[in-house]
């Protein structure tokens, strides 16, 4: 399958979710839920964009590492350290995760599944660098649900014709790609999400389900009594999105510290971080990274024909 990656860097994500505090507040409160009882080492955001929910994990745990493909977005983040002091802040290709087997505790992504062509990799990934017992909370948009009703019936409006069902998302396939808003959207049943979780290593603990506060009357309850919903009707076939709370299930294994994080994103040597601000290098194969500015380390890496994707035309690799 080729390794599609979606560039944020030309999409304003902030303008976005003006007007969307409610949204923000019922995932915030997820993430709490999902992530109780607080007080995690060291978790792995994945997809931290602006910052919209760091600020909720920085209040779960010692450590937090944001991780995003778009290094501009990770620099200009603004919000306190947690205990465990600064927060590290890593431009990285989820496909290619910079770091050492087992450095995480936990680890969340949060609107990212549904722009993956292939979840399983990425998946697998992050099951590599959790912790034996790591929890992982990822959200997705599974299928059929009203949301993707309407896009079936707003992709049938735009061909002036009846979409054949096989290309709906009430069909049987277990993975169906929406029309690209810009970037590409993937919607899977719940069986395939859960194939796809369980072939990474991972056992599915619990699921919520979150979406219906953008629309009325619901925006209008309170965030806690739709929070409360999103725990009663976890298996509800009616909400837009599904947060799964899933657990590695691997051997312990002893927490690097906190300086020993990194590992080349191409073979996976391990990398010093250079103490005279100078960029990490790998000895084994020569993988250069560099440092931006918002104390930012950049370590993005894409395989063999892989393919940057977003609001600018496709692009060939560009990074190695």
């Amino acid at each position: 399958m080729v390794e599609l990656v979606s560039d944020y860097r030309d999409f304003d994500f902030a303008s976005l979710w003006q007007g969307r505090e409610k949204v923000t507040d019922v995932e915030r409160e997820l993430l709490r839920l999902a992530f109780h009882p607080p007080g995690r080492q060291r978790i792995l955001e994945i997809g931290t964009g602006f910052g919209r929910l760091t600020r909720t994990l920085t209040g779960l745990a010692a450590e937090v590492v944001c991780s995003d493909f778009d290094s501009h977005s990770l620099g200009r983040l603004d919000f306190p350290d947690p205990p465990g002091g600064p927060t590290m802040r890593v431009a990285a290709n989820v496909f290619h995760l910079p770091f050492v087997d087992g450095a995480f505790t936990d680890a969340s992504m949060v609107r990212v599944h549904h722009h993956l062509a292939d979840p399983r990799a990425a998946m697998r990934e992050l099951y590599r660098v959790l912790q034996g017992a790591g929890r992982l909370v990822v959200s997705y948009n599974p299928k059929p649900t009203i949301g993707t009703f309407v896009n079936d019936v707003r992709r049938a409006t735009r061909r002036a014709g009846t979409t054949p069902f096989e290309s709906t998302t009430f069909s049987p396939k277990g993975r169906i790609e929406l029309r690209p808003d810009p970037f590409p959207i993937y919607v899977a049943s719940r069986r395939r999400f859960a194939e796809d979780l369980e072939a990474a290593g991972f056992e599915l603990e619990r699921e919520m389900v979150s979406g219906l506060e953008e629309h009325c009357p619901v925006k209008y309850a309170s965030t806690r009594a739709i929070v409360r919903l999103a725990e009663v009707f976890g298996r509800a076939p009616t909400f837009p999105t599904r947060w799964a709370i899933a657990r590695c299930g691997k051997a312990p294994m002893p927490l690097p510290p906190g300086d020993q994080l990194l590992a080349c994103p191409r073979c996976r040597a391990p990398l010093e971080l250079p103490q005279d601000g100078a960029a990490p290098s790998c000895r084994t194969c020569g993988y250069v990274g560099r440092r931006t500015s918002g104390r930012v380390l950049d370590l993005r890496y894409l395989g063999e024909g892989a393919v940057r994707v977003g609001s600018r035309p496709p692009q060939a690799p560009a990074l190695r």
